[in-house]
């Protein structure tokens, strides 16, 4: 096997290098492929590193897929996320299509048709790292779970407000500013007259993102946010997204 990047770190840390060759041990060691057959990654990223956009767990879950495929091995959706899961909790996720409700470490998953399809992601310039977030002595671990019947009215409302980010607090201790980056986030989308629960923080950061009511709102929100004094050297990048379910 072998990967070409343009990212500096080596090739046995590279979760497509790892999940390439789990997949590989598990067919051979099923019968399903043949230990001579091979393959080259080029790794393209167009998702920012340390953004907490989960941009690591998709590649893998991309490289598992289309590896399954190129090698024409036999493995159930739910063999291959089970797979996955080893590689990362987020993989499994990215196995699939579309908005779910994860629960347990990622191995349970429940698909959701939200009404709420309009956002926009910011993405800070700093770069926040998984792991560190996980390891902190003050990350709340102990917090409510959303209520079924909560989740069910979310799902009907255009705008999505349901919920809290746990790992927030954390990551704004250890980066104050992305508490001032959602703060101008939530200001914005207050100008637009959404409340301030719309705009949080994605995964373990840096990413911010918030929920819209149409693409023409979110488009009125990236644009102001440009708009304002060192945008630029606050924020790596900025989209109006749609999702697709």
């Amino acid at each position: 096997m072998e990967r070409r990047s343009s990212h500096p770190w080596p090739a046995e840390d590279d979760i497509c290098i790892k999940a390439a060759r789990q997949l590989k041990a598990v067919a051979i060691s099923r019968g399903l492929m043949r230990p001579s057959l091979g393959c080259d990654i080029f790794i393209h990223k167009s998702i920012p590193h340390g953004a907490g956009l989960g941009g690591g767990s998709s590649d893998a879950a991309t490289c598992l897929k289309g590896l399954q495929e190129l090698w024409q091995i036999s493995l159930s959706n739910t063999e291959l996320a089970e797979l996955g899961l080893g590689l990362g909790a987020d993989v499994p996720f990215f196995l699939r299509t579309g908005p779910a409700l994860v629960t347990g470490i990622g191995e349970t998953l429940r698909r959701l048709v939200p009404k709420a399809r309009h956002f926009v992601v910011a993405v800070p310039r700093v770069e926040v790292a998984t792991a560190r977030i996980f390891q902190d002595k003050n990350l709340r671990r102990n917090n409510p779970a959303l209520g079924e019947d909560a989740i069910e009215a979310a799902l009907e409302q255009s705008v999505w407000t349901l919920g809290h980010n746990d790992l927030c607090e954390v990551a704004f201790e250890l980066f104050p500013e992305l508490r001032i980056d959602l703060e101008l986030l939530v200001r914005a989308a207050g100008l637009q007259g959404l409340p301030p629960e719309a705009a949080r923080m994605s995964g373990s950061g840096s990413s911010l993102f918030c929920s819209c009511e149409s693409q023409a709102q979110a488009e009125r929100i990236m644009q102001w946010l440009v708009s304002q004094p060192a945008s630029s050297q606050r924020f790596r990048g900025m989209r109006a997204v749609q999702a697709y379910l």
